[in-house]
C-alpha cells in the first residue's frame, strides 16, 4: 500500500458538493446522498456492532426485539434503544446487560472483513482499492506506525467539512491495513485499528462511506452488490436510497423519549 493524492477521490467530493447549494444544503444534510455518490444503482446501510464487553454479540434487531422499537432503513440507535442521545442500552431481557452504543465512525474487524469479502467478489479484475481516513483521528499520521507516508495532500470533501489521508493498496488491504495493530504483537507500535471512513475501487463501481460521526456504513454500487450485502449472515443491513435521512431525528418511526 502507498500514500496517494486526495485528487484520487476527488469525484466523491464533487458529488457530495452538489447538495451544498443553499437551496438543497437544508433538505439533504444528513442523507445518504451527501454521505455517498448518489450515482450508483443502489443503496445499503450496515449497522455497527454494540460494545457489550464479554457479553454475546448483540444486534440492532436484538435492541428493537427487545425494547419493542422496530428497526427500518433510517432507524436511530437512541430511539430504537429508548435511550438518550449518544447513551448505552440497557436491554431488557438479556440478564439487565448494558451494551455500550454502536462504534461511530468506523466499523469493526469482523464486520469489515466480512463486507470485504463481498465487496472483492463484486469486484472486476485485481485492481487498485483506494480507501481513505479521517485526518482528524488522534495518533494517524503517515509515516508513523505503520501508515505508508507519500506525496500529495488530502482529500477534501463537502468544501473542507471532511479531509482524508488516501491510500492505494488491495481489497486485503481494505480488510487489515497496514497500521492495523491489535496490541497482541511485540513491534512496540502499540494499538490502531482505524477503519477505512472512504473505500472505493479504481473503476469506480462501488463506495463505501463511514462518516464520523455515524454509527453505520453506507455502500453504493450495483443492485447484485447491494443484494449481497445486505443478505450477509455477518452483516446486519438494510437498503436504502439517496434520500434516506440519517440524522439524529431523521427516525420518524420509533418515538424519541420525553
Amino acid at each position: 500500500m502507498d500514500q496517494v493524492s486526495g485528487a484520487e477521490g476527488r469525484w466523491i467530493g464533487d458529488a457530495l458538493e452538489r447538495y451544498m447549494t443553499k437551496e438543497l444544503w437544508d433538505q439533504w444534510i444528513g442523507t445518504v446522498a451527501t454521505t455517498v455518490p448518489d450515482t450508483f444503482e443502489a443503496y445499503a446501510r450496515i449497522f455497527h456492532r454494540m460494545d457489550g464487553g464479554m457479553e454475546p454479540e448483540r444486534r440492532w434487531a436484538d435492541v428493537a426485539a427487545a425494547k419493542g422499537t422496530q428497526l427500518h432503513p433510517e432507524a436511530q440507535f437512541h430511539r430504537l434503544a429508548k435511550t438518550e442521545l449518544y447513551r448505552d442500552a440497557l436491554i431488557d431481557g438479556v440478564n439487565g446487560v448494558e451494551y455500550g452504543r454502536p462504534y461511530m465512525g468506523e466499523l469493526d474487524q469482523g464486520q469489515l472483513a466480512a463486507l470485504a469479502g463481498v465487496l472483492a467478489v463484486h469486484t472486476s479484475g485485481r485492481q487498485d482499492i483506494f480507501q481513505a481516513v479521517w485526518v482528524g483521528w488522534g495518533g494517524f499520521e503517515p509515516g508513523d506506525g505503520g501508515i505508508p507516508a507519500g506525496p500529495g495532500g488530502p482529500l477534501s470533501v463537502a468544501k473542507g467539512f471532511r479531509e482524508y489521508w488516501a491510500f492505494r493498496g488491495t481489497v486485503a488491504e481494505l480488510a487489515r491495513p497496514p497500521w492495523f495493530r491489535d496490541g497482541s504483537g511485540d513491534d512496540g507500535l502499540g494499538i490502531n485499528t482505524q477503519t477505512a471512513n472512504l473505500a472505493w475501487p479504481a473503476d469506480r463501481s462501488w463506495c463505501l462511506a463511514t462518516e464520523v460521526d455515524f454509527d453505520s456504513t453506507l455502500v453504493g454500487g450495483s443492485a447484485e452488490l447491494i443484494a449481497a450485502v445486505v443478505h450477509s449472515p455477518l452483516l446486519e443491513a438494510l437498503e436504502v436510497t439517496p434520500s434516506t435521512d440519517l440524522s439524529s431525528e431523521g427516525d420518524r418511526i420509533n418515538s424519541p423519549q420525553p
